[in-house]
């Protein structure tokens, strides 16, 4: 005799994503699944992290397209893409928290206004923090490592 509990528990989970991350057994009360979105009294997003934490995030209305000035800027490197590939930034010091998600290794660079400066190169699975100053204007973001660039991995600046 099969066991259909296994199927039935995927099935539920399933559901669970399609409709807002929510499970419920019959008569039991709904809970959401861990990584699931939820929303907060003052309209902002708790994104869960990996490890199980709640972190803040803003939403598309509240952000905009490319998100509020920040002194602080995460650039997730990707084959081949940047992570925003749109950012804000305030004027003065930017701190560029640049992430490896691909395979190879990527660079980051700034250029515009006057500017061309290059992070140095972020290996595989690693991070590293760039710091760079930057007055008001737009500057074009991208990865000048080979052919990086033309395969997709460029985006924009805009510091405020």
């Amino acid at each position: 005799m099969r066991s259909w509990t296994l199927p039935a528990a995927l099935l539920l989970l399933w559901l669970g994503g399609l409709t807002g991350g929510f499970v419920a057994a019959a008569g039991e009360p709904a809970i959401p699944h861990p990584l699931a979105a939820q929303r907060t009294a003052t309209g902002s997003t708790l994104a869960t992290t990996g490890a199980g934490e709640s972190a803040p995030t803003q939403t598309q209305e509240e952000a905009g397209p490319a998100g509020p000035a920040k002194a602080r800027i995460r650039i997730g490197l990707k084959d081949f893409k940047l992570a925003p590939d749109e950012a804000v930034g305030k004027a003065g010091t930017i701190t560029f928290h640049l992430v490896n998600e691909g395979r190879y290794t990527h660079d980051f660079r700034v250029e515009g206004e006057g500017v061309d400066e290059k992070a140095p190169k972020v290996g595989q699975g690693r991070d590293r923090e760039w710091k760079i100053d930057l007055r008001p204007g737009t500057y074009r973001i991208s990865c000048p490592i080979s052919n990086h660039s033309k395969r997709g991995m460029t985006g924009t600046l805009v510091v405020k």
